[in-house]
């Protein structure tokens, strides 16, 4: 994958790169509605009616590409920037964002021939639907096309959240993880300084809360260090998200908890763009607020929080994660 590659809105500067890009045959050829030849004027008027399913790529401070997941899909990178993974890795970015916003199906077409955009689509999951003649604006003329359907469940089964850190593995919950992770959050040492959990919670009641397939919120991974799990990072549904974890208590002190979350909060807000996060902490679990300070939290708002592990409400406080926060250095 790419690295550092995040999606924006397209803004009128970018204007520059995009002509240069599009005035690239390699590039234009396969695509349908872009004019020939592309200049600034086309990348101009192409900014300034983008619609919200329509992200730049960049790569740092370089627009690399633009990627387009609405009712379709569709996608360019410039030329010295493909067969790198960034398409794939914006690609999966945007689809992301689209299914989270409720979508099932997405269409997508490309012209025959076009054997990049015929890989990509198969390693995003999609599948041929059908042929169609294609009106392509670069060479003027209807040419033969393939039609493509992506389901929610073919993009999770191959793109649910995934990460590898130096020590740690994080991905979707299996069936025989269960029972490492009901051992691990139900620990009176670790119990207590969560909300849902507690010793001696029934087995149905603790795997009801890590069903789901990894894709979306609300989700809940399993984090593995050295081949055995290790403990959890999550994320509820709804706006804003409230980041929660936990690890085995005998792990403590290594600086794996850190690095969990601060790998799972990179993917999130690379993949979702959210505003904002929350998180909540026990105010006698320091090492939990030393955690989400490192990683730009900041205390927001004190409460008293319940625990199913603990015998009544304790001091706690909300932390707070915001973008604005993040582009300020807070």
């Amino acid at each position: 994958m790419a690295p550092q590659l995040i999606l924006s809105r397209p803004w009128p500067e970018d204007a520059a790169a995009i002509a240069a890009a599009l005035a690239d045959w390699q590039v234009t050829q396969w695509l349908t509605a872009a004019r020939w030849p592309y200049g600034a004027e086309d990348a101009a008027a192409f900014v300034a009616g983008a619609g919200l399913d329509e992200h730049a790529v960049r790569q740092g401070d370089r627009l690399i590409g633009m990627v387009r997941a609405g009712q379709t899909f569709g996608i360019w990178i410039a030329p010295d920037q493909q067969r790198r993974g960034a398409g794939l890795r914006a690609a999966v970015l945007a689809l992301s964002r689209r299914f989270l916003a409720g979508a099932q199906v997405i269409e997508a077409t490309h012209l025959e021939g076009n054997a990049g955009s015929a890989r990509l689509m198969q390693r995003l999951g999609f599948r041929q639907t059908g042929t169609a003649r294609l009106w392509s604006q670069p060479q003027g003329r209807h040419l033969p096309g393939i039609t493509l359907q992506l389901s929610r469940a073919d993009f999770a089964r191959l793109h649910g959240v995934r990460l590898t850190t130096p020590r740690l593995l994080i991905d979707a919950v299996r069936q025989d993880d269960l029972p490492a992770l009901q051992r691990i959050a139900t620990a009176p040492e670790v119990a207590r300084n969560l909300l849902r959990f507690r010793p001696g919670m029934a087995d149905e009641a603790f795997a009801a809360i890590f069903e789901g397939d990894g894709l979306l919120p609300p989700m809940r991974l399993v984090v593995r260090h050295q081949g055995q799990v290790a403990g959890s990072v999550g994320i509820s549904g709804g706006a804003p998200g409230r980041i929660f974890y936990f690890l085995d208590h005998r792990l403590a002190g290594q600086g794996l908890g850190q690095e969990m979350v601060a790998a799972f909060l990179a993917e999130i807000v690379a993949r979702f763009d959210p505003q904002e996060l929350l998180a909540d902490v026990f105010l006698d679990n320091p090492a939990s607020r030393r955690l989400l300070k490192n990683l730009g939290f900041l205390r927001y708002e004190d409460q008293m929080l319940a625990s199913m592990a603990r015998e009544a409400p304790a001091p706690a406080a909300i932390y707070r994660w915001h973008w604005r926060s993040q582009l300020k250095g807070a």
